[in-house]
């Protein structure tokens, strides 16, 4: 039976920060400057609004009864409707994906605030005094809290920051599409999603997705230009090669493939058909992993191919 698993995918989800305390919250918006996703609450139940109202009960939430997979016996979810593709969702980046907050606080501790959200599916984190450390303790204990750090220690700041990259990160690979088979595979190896990271970095992308009609990932820095990173292995060359021969496609290309000197990138199509134009990617090497290789390219916006709100389009409204 295959098992399915979820390409990566990564977007700007929000983290609520709720401390009674202004000159605390100011300091924790000091270290976590990005206001359009970083949100700051003095008033529990304000965040409490927010919060059930945009995080998630649990991972298959927007899957549709007729999204499904049947065989013999077996029924199982398979995210293929509209509904289900988060790139669709401009409400994306407002997702909560994590909880930070202060256990001292008047009207509702911070156990009480964590426990009543206790059915949604966020990193929770609380943040104690000295004398509210056996408290801690024990809602750690209970599962009520992932995390607890003392605001007096010196390394807090750092190991909160840490914490809710990974949790912004678990957050997003549960609302990308789920892939079946050999689909996707090659992206989810640890060793190609180094190389995702060097390109994220290199290139100052923000948001990417995992497309299954591609089987490549949709990329979008800051300013919302678009691009495409492609992840392949061997059987990739010999099965685009085989189309492009039925289709009567051009023997340069072919040639091409045949001594593995490019990749066709047929965005947004998986294959070459008859008379199509395309990009020509160089293929690299991912380290670690002989016959498997990577390229990446931009593309024009209007070649996207979706109707969809990139964050950078989000934030620029958001901020005006």
């Amino acid at each position: 039976m295959n098992n399915f698993i979820r390409p990566p995918v990564f977007y700007p989800a929000t983290v609520v920060f709720v401390d009674d305390n202004d000159s605390y919250l100011d300091a924790l918006r000091r270290f976590f400057p990005d206001t359009s996703t970083n949100l700051f609450f003095t008033r529990p139940q304000a965040a409490l609004n927010f919060i059930r109202h945009h995080a998630r009960e649990n991972s298959l939430e927007f899957a549709s009864a007729s999204a499904c997979l049947s065989e013999p016996g077996v029924e199982r979810f398979v995210e293929t409707s509209s509904e289900r593709d988060i790139v669709a969702r401009a409400s994306r980046f407002e997702e909560v994906a994590a909880v930070v907050v202060d256990y001292d606080m008047p009207g509702m501790n911070g156990v009480e605030f964590l426990s009543s959200i206790s059915h949604l599916r966020c990193a929770k984190v609380l943040l104690t005094g000295v004398a509210n450390e056996t408290v801690a303790v024990k809602a750690f204990n209970a599962g009520i809290v992932d995390l607890y750090l003392r605001k007096t220690d010196a390394d807090s700041a750092n190991r909160l920051a840490y914490f809710l990259k990974d949790a912004r990160n678990r957050h997003c690979s549960e609302s990308g599409w789920l892939a079946l088979g050999e689909n996707g595979m090659t992206y989810c190896d640890p060793r190609t999603r180094t190389v995702i990271d060097e390109v994220v970095a290199a290139e100052g992308i923000v948001e990417y997705y995992w497309r299954p009609e591609q089987n490549a990932i949709l990329m979008f820095d800051r300013a919302g230009n678009p691009s495409v990173f492609v992840a392949w292995a061997e059987n990739d060359w010999i099965s685009q090669g085989e189309i492009v021969a039925d289709e009567g496609g051009p023997a340069e290309l072919l040639r091409q493939l045949a001594v593995r000197e490019v990749m066709p990138l047929f965005w947004p199509d998986l294959a070459y058909r008859g008379g199509m134009e395309f990009i020509k990617l160089t293929p690299r090497g991912i380290p670690g992993w002989d016959d498997a290789f990577y390229g990446w390219t931009r593309i024009d916006p209007a070649e996207v191919g979706l109707d969809l709100v990139t964050f950078s389009q989000w934030r620029n409204e958001r901020n005006r």
